[in-house]
């Protein structure tokens, strides 16, 4: 009960120690990215606000023009308003700003920029904007919105003016932000400028401008109504659920770092993928593990080396005590003496020959196993050879020589396989030989389909191909028809009996797969398939090897065996070999 008690305690110690270093790995570099993304942030806010303040003194830089100043205490005359225009026009194409305009006290716009365009502000009232009321009232007035008559987004400056008599009105700026934010979208990450109100007034990806992080509460709602702010958009909240420090926003998993913005009392967020933290966390504290076990493993061993010495000293002492008390006695004791030399001389001979059993015992597993690897894949040659001996001899018998020499050339290819995969057995022995090289799917696959060919037209399965008409893979030809072979005949057997079954097979450049219809594999399988010697099927049908060696000459070739299930059924075998390539397909 103490034993199975201290095992308990051991594994939750275990346990404990590993959710430790899962944790602490994942806050360690949660606080390093973290740290990365402000400095980002940083980066950010400073490019706003050069841009921002590349634009706000130009309204202060015309504050006094006499030319704006006498359009604004002369509205109605029609001369001094076109050189107003005229000059807004050819200061907003000098320095870039999108609208300059020239408003009264009463909300009218009495000049612009873009006067001689479809969407000219002359004549439309700006009386509702913040920045106009600000601007009056002598402050200045700063402002984002959508554009009341372009519905274009943009930045606006309101600055107070006054003419000789007094006349009072507002010169306002309009500049727009879309190049920053399009250097965002070539900078790839997820960058947002959040307002007050939880409106996402900037952002990186369209998917989340002009959404609200927060559902609008009434008066928020009221306020952004009567400014006529972000008109005529929804403001839809993000769909986003949060889980701890992170959030997930279409199926991925974002950690946020925030920085606040003077102006406007914005703030910019930028959400940073957190999935690889985890998988880093995960990774390390595998190894942790790993290395707790081992050292776990290194006390047990010390500790039974330590018993085990004790034990022999403990056997020396106690025999040379008997060795003591019977010095004495010897003339009498010398039968029984003899008698023990002769038991520990047959003990030593028993030991002896139990040592050559288990010797004798590993020697012929090694052996059984490599037969069996070379039994498996010579199989399939040899059951090809006789198909092809028969097709040989009908050939022969209606007189078509030419198919003769056809199947004859191919049964000699056969053999060749045969001999190659008797002279590298090493394929099995050490499967990490390197079996990279390049070969002809084409070719490879025309040599298995004359092996297999019968066995297609008797099960009725279909082959279907998807692929160029030249495809090279960087694998040896002899590696990749043992891979297709092995493939191909899975999936006939997972076929057998299975009407309308469909083999597909696709390719391209560096890629391989082979799919069908069959039943597929259960879920509590799916990671031992590629074990040696495991077999779904019955006694003797299988020995469980196919797999297993294409797994290893895959991996041989630098290449990867992943198993799939399609949705609709069935099991897709892939490998890719894209991973050492320049460009992956």
């Amino acid at each position: 009960m103490f034993r199975h008690f201290s095992r308990l305690l051991l594994l939750l110690v275990f346990m404990l120690i590993l959710a430790l270093v899962w944790r602490q790995s994942w806050q360690h570099q949660a606080a390093e990215q973290e740290h990365r993304a402000q400095q980002q942030l940083k980066v950010y806010r400073a490019a706003l606000e050069s841009e921002i303040a590349r634009f706000e003194n130009i309204p202060r830089a015309l504050q006094s023009h006499p030319v704006l100043l006498n359009a604004l205490e002369q509205p109605g005359s029609p001369d001094t308003i076109n050189r107003a225009n005229r000059l807004l026009q050819q200061l907003a194409e000098d320095t870039g700003v999108e609208a300059l305009y020239l408003i009264d006290a009463h909300g009218l716009t009495l000049a612009a920029s873009n006067w001689h365009t479809p969407f000219s502000f002359i004549g439309q009232r700006y009386r509702f904007r913040p920045y106009f009321t600000d601007a009056l009232n002598g402050d200045v007035g700063e402002f984002y919105a959508v554009g009341a008559t372009t519905r274009t987004p943009g930045y606006f400056f309101g600055l107070h003016m006054a003419g000789q008599d007094q006349t009072k009105g507002v010169l306002a700026a309009k500049i727009t932000l879309k190049k920053l934010e399009q250097s965002w979208q070539l900078a790839g990450e997820k960058v947002l400028v959040v307002d007050k109100e939880q409106v996402i007034a900037l952002a990186s990806d369209t998917q989340l401008k002009f959404k609200t992080l927060v559902p609008l509460s009434p008066e928020a709602r009221r306020r952004l109504d009567q400014d006529r702010q972000y008109a005529p958009m929804s403001l839809a909240p993000v769909r986003i659920t949060r889980h701890g420090p992170q959030i997930r926003w279409q199926k991925a998993l974002y950690g946020t770092s925030e920085l606040a913005l003077p102006r406007l009392q914005w703030r910019m967020q930028l959400w940073w993928p957190s999935r690889q933290l985890s998988v880093n966390a995960t990774l390390l504290t595998a190894l942790t593990g790993v290395g707790l076990i081992a050292l776990l493993l290194l006390l047990l061993y010390w500790r039974q080396r330590r018993r085990y010495y004790r034990m022999q000293a403990k056997a020396r002492c106690e025999l040379e005590q008997q060795v003591m008390s019977r010095t004495a006695a010897l003339a009498a004791s010398n039968h029984q003496l003899e008698q023990q030399v002769k038991e520990r001389t047959q003990a030593e001979a028993r030991l002896r020959a139990m040592q050559h059993e288990l010797i004798q015992t590993n020697r012929l597993a090694a052996l059984g196993q490599m037969a069996a690897g070379v039994a498996h894949e010579v199989n399939q040659p040899l059951t090809a050879l006789r198909n092809q001996s028969v097709n040989t001899l009908l050939l022969s018998e209606r007189g078509r020589y030419a198919e003769v020499k056809t199947s004859l050339q191919t049964m000699e290819r056969l053999i060749d396989r045969i001999a190659r995969l008797t002279s590298q057995l090493k394929l099995f022995a050490a499967t990490r030989r390197s079996t990279k090289g390049q070969s002809d799917l084409n070719e490879a696959l025309g040599n298995v389909m004359s092996w297999l060919a019968s066995r297609f037209a008797t099960q009725g399965v279909e082959l279907k191909l998807s692929q160029p008409d030249t495809v090279l893979l960087p694998i040896e030809l002899h590696a990749l028809e043992q891979i297709l072979a092995n493939l191909l005949s899975n999936s006939l057997d997972a076929l057998n009996g299975h009407h309308h079954g469909v083999i597909t097979l696709a390719a391209g450049q560096h890629w391989l797969q082979v799919k069908d219809n069959g039943p597929g594999l259960d879920a509590g399988i799916r990671d031992k398939v590629t074990e040696p010697f495991f077999s779904t099927k019955q006694a003797g049908q299988g020995l469980g090897l196919g797999l297993s060696i294409v797994r290893d000459l895959t991996e041989a070739s630098d290449g990867r065996l992943t198993i799939q299930h399609p949705p609709g059924g069935g099991v897709l075998f892939h490998i890719d070999w894209s991973a050492n390539e320049q460009s992956p397909h």
